[in-house]
């Protein structure tokens, strides 16, 4: 049995990045997405995903990102900097939980104000997971498992990519990252199971992640057909590389990505292994 959610991150953060989410689902093999709260394109997203029943609703809880939260930024002082946003990445973010500068009361009601914002839209929501996986950090894990757990929300994203899975990339600062997010992951997953919360067994995409090419993702589908279980794929869409790549200096090559979510190759691959798409509200 080999299960497959193919999960577009960051719905609502942008027009061209929900575009190319919808593209991807619509005509290639994207089956679940992660709605993100303060995103500048929320209200855009919701009215797409109301018009698509079958793309799985997660939660994409957000405390990095250089991206403005949910609440007043004078109300959570300790996730933003002076301009109001987030900090941009987690290295950042681990820096202020490590010396002491996160008030973790703020950290809860901001996630508290992400997860009531999504659920006001009526959408179903099938799992919870984090903008650069800050949500499974030892310090926020149990924050997101109890808010998900007062919102009904029943499964959550552990990103527990196998640690000497490289696909390619031999970027150390990369390889570095994607290592300890990963050993983070994998204790997260007993936690997770303590309080009932339904999981991926299998994660891919972070060690590629904003540059899933359709080679890429074609190296992950060989792991995905010879391991039987849950396997998550996390993508990052998008249908103008130039618009985004000057809003955001994240260097995502998102137009290469919808490319090879959309491919023939990629869909003649999964047909003929008897990988199943389905999303997050189907394990449950």
């Amino acid at each position: 049995m080999f299960k497959l959610i193919v999960n577009a991150d960051d719905f609502g953060l942008h027009s061209m990045v929900n575009d190319g989410i919808i593209k991807g689902h619509t005509k290639g093999i994207i089956t679940s997405t992660s709605l993100l709260a303060s995103g500048s394109a929320f209200d855009e997203a919701v009215s797409m995903a109301q018009q698509y029943p079958k793309l799985g609703i997660g939660v994409h809880i957000a405390l990095v990102g250089g991206i403005p939260p949910v609440s007043d930024p004078s109300e959570v002082p300790s996730l933003v900097t002076k301009d109001g946003v987030f900090v941009d990445n987690y290295i950042e973010f681990m820096k202020r939980i490590y010396s002491g500068h996160i008030n973790y009361s703020e950290v809860s009601k901001e996630i508290e104000a992400q997860i009531q914002k999504i659920v006001d839209t009526g959408l179903r929501i099938t799992h919870i997971d984090g903008h650069q996986h800050m949500h499974i950090l030892p310090t926020i894990l149990p924050i997101v498992i109890e808010k998900s757990l007062a919102h009904h929300i029943k499964a959550m994203r552990v990103p527990n990519e196998k640690i000497n899975f490289l696909n390619g990339v031999h970027n150390p600062v990369r390889i570095l990252g994607k290592t300890g997010l990963s050993a983070v992951a994998s204790q997260a997953m007993p936690i997770a199971r303590r309080n009932g919360i339904r999981f991926n067994q299998y994660f891919w995409g972070m060690i590629n992640g904003g540059q899933l090419t359709e080679t890429a993702l074609i190296g992950i589908l060989k792991k995905v057909s010879n391991y039987g279980g849950v396997h998550e794929i996390m993508t990052h869409p998008g249908s103008n590389n130039l618009e985004l790549n000057h809003t955001y200096n994240w260097n995502y090559h998102w137009e290469e990505e919808l490319s090879g979510l959309i491919s023939d190759h990629v869909r003649r691959y999964i047909t003929q292994h008897d990988i199943e798409l389905v999303n997050y509200g189907d394990l449950l």
